[in-house]
C-alpha cells in the first residue's frame, strides 16, 4: 500500500528535491509498522540544473527481485518535490524513478537505487539521462554439462532480456536475429555506483538468469557481444566506397575486408580511465589494427583498420571497456611507415589463406638502387625493383620456385612512375594469381606458374629512403567468390583500398 501526495499511475516514472515546505507537510510520517518499514521517495539535488516546472511529473516504481525476476510491487506518482510514501517494505528492494517535463518538457530521466537493508527512512535518488544497451544476438553463456564446459546462446526469436532492478526489457525480434544485434533504450543509471550485475531472460516459460558487469554511462550506449563489453564510446567514423563502374560486375557495391587508415587526436584516444581503447563495427565486433605511426608535430595517431564490409557504406566506433580472450585472424600482418636505413626483417609470416599483398607509397624521379623490396622464402619470392631496359620505370620480378631463366628474364607490371610524382604500388598473389595496381589502377593481371603457393615469408629487405607507409597484408576467400569469372573484385579491392587513403599521404 502507498501513500502519495498525488494520484497513483500504473506508468513507471521518478522525482525531485524537496523544499521546505514539502518537508514539514510531511513530518512524522515515517515509521516502522510491524510488517515492515516505511521509507519515503524523492529526487536528488542533482537535476536542479534542469529548472524543473513546478508542474513536472515524477513516477517511482518500488521493485522487488522475485525467483530472479524483477516484480513491480507498487509505483506512485507524485508532482516535482514531492515525496512518494511506500509502507510495509521488508527484504532488499529497489527504486525506478522517472522524472518529465523538466527543462522545458524536453527531458526524460530515469534513475535507480538499489538498498540491501532496510534502515533508511528518506532514500534520494538520482535520475540521469537513460542509458542504451546494444547487445549481440549471438551472446553466450558458458554452461556446466556432462561434458564439461560448454557455451550456449542465450537468444532466441520472441525470447524477453530484462535489465534486473530496472524494469527495462526488450523482446527480441526476427529482425534482431536477423542483423545480429538487439537494442535495449531508457535504461536507467544507479544511484549508488553500482554496476548492472544481472539480467534476465524469458523464454516461454523457462526463466535463465545471467551474471554480469556493466558500467553504464549517462546518454551512451553499451555494446555486449562475445568478444568485448563496450562500456564508453568516444568517436564515430563513417566510410563510404568512392565510386566505380567495376561494382557493377561483382553484383554491386560490395567491398569485404577493406583496409582503410585513420587519423586520430591523442586527446581522442587517450583518456583518464584504465580500461582499453578499440575499434567496433555495428555488430559489436572488435576490429583488427595495425602497428600505429605517430605524428609528433600534430599529436595524432594513424591506424590502420580493417572495415569488415562496405555495402557501400560502413560505421566503426572508437570504444573503451573490456576485451573477453578471443582469436581474431588479423590481415594486417605489419606496418613500416618508414625504411631509414638497410633493413631485412626476418621472420616467418604465416599467410593461412596462401596470400599476401604489399603496397606502398614513393616519389622518386630515380632509382641509383635497383631494388625497392624483396621478400622470399627457399625458392619462392618476390622484387619490385627499376626495370632492366627502361631505368624510369618500376617492374616486377617473382621467383617461382622452378625456372630461375624464367624469373631472371620476365618482368611483370612496368609503371613508369619514376618522375618526381608521388605514386601508390600494390602487389598482390592470391594462390597462383598475381596483380599489380599502380594509383589504384590494375596495371598487370594474370596467373603464374610457381612451385607451390605463398604460404610463407621469410625475410623481406627494403633499401633506405626509397619507399614508405609500406603495409604487409592477406586476402580470404572473399576477393574472389565462388561463381566469379573475373578478378574485378580484386581490381576493386585495391582501386578503394588506394582512393580511401590518397588524401591523408
Amino acid at each position: 500500500m502507498s501513500l502519495v501526495v498525488a494520484a497513483m499511475l500504473s506508468q513507471v516514472v521518478a522525482c525531485s528535491p524537496p523544499n521546505d515546505a514539502h518537508e514539514s507537510n510531511h513530518a512524522g510520517v515515517l515509521t516502522e509498522t510491524e510488517s515492515g518499514h516505511t521509507v519515503a521517495f524523492t529526487l536528488h539535488s542533482y537535476v536542479d540544473e534542469y529548472n524543473p516546472k513546478q508542474s513536472a511529473k515524477v513516477n517511482f516504481a518500488l521493485t522487488k527481485i522475485v525467483d530472479g525476476k524483477t516484480k513491480l510491487l507498487d509505483s506512485a506518482t507524485v508532482k516535482y518535490g514531492d515525496y512518494a510514501v511506500f509502507e510495509d517494505i521488508t527484504g532488499a528492494y529497489s527504486v525506478v524513478a522517472t522524472a518529465t517535463g523538466l527543462n522545458g518538457e524536453k527531458d526524460t530521466l530515469y534513475g535507480v537505487d538499489v538498498l540491501k537493508r532496510n534502515d533508511v527512512d528518506t532514500v534520494y535518488v538520482r535520475v540521469q539521462e537513460p542509458a542504451t544497451l546494444k547487445i549481440s544476438t549471438s551472446y553466450t553463456e558458458t554452461v556446466k554439462s556432462s561434458h564439461g564446459e560448454e557455451t550456449q546462446e542465450i537468444f532466441s526469436e520472441g525470447s524477453t532480456l530484462c535489465i534486473t532492478g530496472t524494469l527495462t526489457c526488450k523482446k527480441i525480434s526476427k529482425d534482431d536475429i536477423k542483423r545480429g544485434y538487439a537494442i535495449v533504450k531508457n535504461i536507467p543509471l544507479f544511484d549508488n555506483e553500482e554496476y548492472v550485475k544481472q539480467i534476465e531472460i524469458q523464454s516461454g516459460k523457462e526463466l535463465r538468469t545471467l551474471g554480469v558487469e556493466w558500467n553504464f554511462s549517462a546518454g551512451d550506449t553499451l555494446y555486449a557481444s562475445e568478444s568485448v563489453i563496450a562500456e564508453k564510446r568516444w568517436l564515430d567514423f563513417d566510410f563510404e566506397l568512392p565510386e566505380s563502374d567495376m561494382y557493377d560486375t561483382i553484383g554491386g557495391a560490395v567491398i569485404d575486408s577493406l583496409i582503410v587508415p585513420v587519423k586520430i587526436a591523442d586527446d581522442d584516444f587517450y583518456h583518464y580511465n584504465w580500461k582499453a581503447d578499440f575499434f567496433l563495427d555495428q555488430l559489436g565486433n572488435v576490429i583488427s589494427t595495425s602497428s600505429k605511426k605517430k605524428d609528433l608535430l600534430n599529436d595524432t595517431t594513424l591506424y590502420w583498420i580493417v572495415v569488415p564490409k562496405m555495402d557501400p557504406t560502413a560505421k566503426l566506433t572508437l570504444a573503451s571497456g573490456e576485451l573477453k580472450d578471443s582469436y581474431t585472424y588479423n590481415r594486417l600482418r605489419a606496418y613500416w611507415p618508414e625504411v631509414e636505413k638497410d633493413t631485412l626483417w626476418r621472420w616467418i609470416e604465416v599467410f593461412e589463406d596462401s596470400s599476401f599483398a604489399i603496397s606502398f607509397w614513393l616519389e622518386l624521379d630515380s632509382l641509383a638502387d635497383s631494388t625497392v623490396l624483396l621478400g622470399n622464402c627457399d625458392s619462392l619470392g618476390f622484387e619490385i625493383r627499376r626495370c632492366q631496359k627502361d631505368s624510369s620505370a618500376i617492374c616486377t620480378r617473382i621467383y617461382n620456385g622452378i625456372d630461375t631463366a624464367s624469373t631472371d628474364s620476365i618482368e611483370y607490371g612496368k609503371a613508369s612512375i619514376l618522375d618526381g610524382k608521388r605514386h601508390h604500388y600494390s602487389l598482390a598473389i592470391h594462390k597462383k594469381h598475381l596483380t599489380i595496381a599502380v594509383d589504384g589502377e590494375t596495371i598487370r593481371d594474370t596467373d603464374l606458374k610457381l612451385s607451390e603457393e605463398f604460404y610463407n615469408v621469410e625475410g623481406i629487405r627494403a633499401t633506405p629512403g626509397l619507399a614508405h607507409e609500406i603495409l604487409l597484408y592477406s586476402f580470404g576467400d572473399f576477393i574472389r567468390y565462388p561463381g566469379d569469372r573475373s578478378w574485378t573484385r580484386l581490381k576493386a579491392w585495391l582501386y578503394a583500398f588506394y582512393e580511401m587513403q590518397k588524401d591523408i599521404f
